[in-house]
């Protein structure tokens, strides 16, 4: 039998504890969700023994010629498998692979190796990593969680270039068994696109977080995974059998016949479920009392428009546009290039439309020449800042979405306002911008709807003064929740101390709501705590009947709404703002949700 089990007030089912048996049990980030269960496959050590040679004075200059011509071989292979990569992932996800070209031909950093060269006379293979351990130094001391995971573009051209240096053979990642869990350090774009996606059940690795390369790749291929777990590799040999709960974040290694024939039964359930969720998506999304609840989707990418259109999702109740940025050749994509994502959009989102967020990135990611690195990026010049920094950048943008924005229904949101002033510039900016439009005879939507992102402490104490000059508001509950109780969630120290369900944040967002509610404008949650039954029915209950969240997460989330009514909802939120402490509230909530749900006979919300 199954145990039932809550972790911050959401309900788990956790297989039965092993007796007698070598089972280990390993916790880390579920960057993927879903069960597999296969068998592991270890990936080497890229890095591998490198000795130092100390070169005659005469032999010097022939070194540096053969390091440069391994980084044109490097460049070579990496064109190649971006071209497998955006085969098997599409253009949109292909982009991963373009700092790696950037790193090779990069000057700099050649420059830095060759002169390593010369300074120690060294060989090319020893100067190579010498060279990019001190630059991955560098990168670890940076506080922002993207540029951190972007370390691993610099180690995996390196470890290609000492690859071609000493000529050693990399191993195949194409010939997997039939029910391969990849397992690694850190898993590489190269490697990644190098493999057998088809063999590949689950991923597992020691580094990484929500925003690495492998959760890119894991969310893209829909396959199951966790990160962060730290000792992975060291405590499972290739060919042993090995489970994956993404749901969890846990990964279950040499499983126990119980625990085993649990988790078969648990991905059939899952694989069951699916199809239940495509039967019931034209099921309205509405409590057993008759209050209907909005469920819209987040997304990133142009081709996730199909996932929201299978989930029935009323419409797109965030489109992160930074992704475009991102992926574009030169880092910043053209006004036209954007009309054109911003137009499908407004044409496959439905009579609900869109809601666009304006690029939420800081100067690093745009790629902007001069920018100086930040000790505090999160705290630095980032999202609506930057934009107010290189304005034509913001006006390009804006211009793009008035565009496009004739052939659907889209919004603006502004992201990190934190006061009046911010608000009033971007207004007048697309005012402007109309304007400028209209004396140009360029057809443009000129009313369109601005909203603002509340996601900094200071927002939610001006909500009352932003509500009557803002048309909606977004509810970032993730940003909000790292702001309010000062905790990175890429922090592994205190990431444990992130929690939705503080009494701080509830009263922020009880805040939030009544400010929108009382000045009639409408308010999504965007967070995600839009995607956790537990959190919902709080959300619920302060009147909170709009969110959005990752497609995938629509069909579980409807059922916890069918299966409710607002007086309970009601009820147990107002149950929890009187409680002064994380775990008094989530306590409270678990009792109140087993109660529920067996009382109601449904299916337990999180399994």
């Amino acid at each position: 039998m199954a145990n039932d089990e809550m972790t911050n007030g959401k309900r788990q089912t956790v297989s039965p504890q092993p007796k007698f048996s070598n089972e280990e049990r390993l916790e880390g980030i579920g960057i993927c969700p879903g069960i597999a269960i296969g068998t592991a496959f270890l990936v080497d050590d890229p890095r591998g023994r490198i000795i130092r040679v100390r070169l005659r004075e005469s032999d010097v200059e022939k070194e540096i010629v053969r390091f440069r011509q391994a980084v044109e071989m490097a460049q070579q292979q990496l064109d190649a498998v971006y071209q497998r990569l955006r085969a098997a992932l599409g253009e949109d996800q292909a982009y991963i692979l373009e700092a790696h070209v950037l790193m090779l031909q990069d000057q700099s950093i050649g420059r830095q190796i060759e002169q390593f060269i010369r300074d120690n006379r060294a060989n090319a293979e020893w100067a190579v990593r010498e060279v990019s351990n001190r630059l991955l130094k560098v990168y670890a001391e940076i506080t922002d969680e993207y540029m951190r995971a972007r370390s691993s573009d610099l180690e995996d051209v390196s470890n290609r270039v000492i690859t071609i240096l000493s000529g050693t053979q990399p191993r195949s990642f194409t010939d997997f068994s039939e029910d391969a869990i990849l397992v690694a350090d850190d898993l590489l774009p190269s490697v990644a696109a190098e493999m057998n996606t088809e063999r590949i059940h689950g991923f597992a690795t020691n580094a990484g977080g929500w925003t690495s390369h492998t959760a890119i790749i894991a969310r893209s291929l829909n396959i199951p995974a966790v990160a962060g777990l730290r000792r992975i590799t060291s405590r499972i040999r290739s060919g042993e059998t090995m489970i994956i709960d993404g749901h969890a974040g846990l990964v279950i290694l040499r499983p126990a016949p119980d625990t085993l024939r649990f988790y078969l039964e648990q991905r059939t359930a899952e694989q069951q479920q699916a199809v239940y969720d495509l039967e019931e998506r034209e099921l309205p999304a509405i409590t057993s009392d008759g209050q209907r609840v909005a469920l819209r989707a987040n997304i990133e990418l142009t081709d996730e428009i199909e996932v929201v259109q299978r989930f029935n999702a009323a419409g797109i109740g965030l489109f992160r546009s930074e992704f475009l940025y991102a992926k574009a050749e030169s880092g910043l994509p053209t006004e036209d290039e954007q009309y054109e994502v911003y137009k499908l959009l407004a044409e496959t989102s439905g009579h609900e439309g869109a809601v666009i967020r304006t690029f939420d990135l800081g100067g690093d990611k745009l790629h902007l020449n001069g920018f100086k690195p930040e000790r505090n990026p999160a705290l630095g010049l980032r999202a609506i800042r930057l934009s107010f920094k290189v304005e034509e950048v913001f006006r390009t943008q804006l211009r793009a979405i008035l565009r496009a924005a004739v052939y659907g229904k889209l919004k603006i949101v502004l992201p990190m306002i934190s006061n009046l002033d911010e608000l009033r510039h971007a207004k007048r900016t697309i005012t402007e911008l109309a304007q400028e439009l209209h004396a140009k005879n360029i057809a443009h939507v000129a009313n369109i709807e601005v909203g603002v992102m509340i996601e900094v402490p200071a927002a939610v104490l001006l909500a009352e003064y932003l509500a009557r000059e803002a048309d909606f508001f977004s509810l970032g509950t993730n940003d909000l929740t790292q702001y309010l109780i000062a905790v990175d969630r890429a922090n592994e120290e205190v990431n444990h101390l992130f929690d939705s369900l503080h009494p701080g944040v509830l009263r922020a967002i009880k805040m939030v709501a009544e400010a929108a509610h009382q000045a009639k404008i409408p308010v999504t949650v965007c967070g995600e705590m839009a995607s956790h039954p537990a959190e919902v029915i709080v959300l619920l209950g302060l009147g909170l009947c709009d969110l959005s969240m990752t497609p995938s997460a629509i069909p579980m989330i409807k059922r916890i709404i069918r299966g409710i009514d607002m007086q309970t909802a009601e009820q147990i939120a107002r149950q929890a703002l009187i409680f002064t402490t994380p775990a008094e509230v989530n306590n409270y909530i678990h009792k109140e949700m087993a109660k529920h749900w067996a009382h109601h006979s449904v299916a337990t919300p999180d399994n």
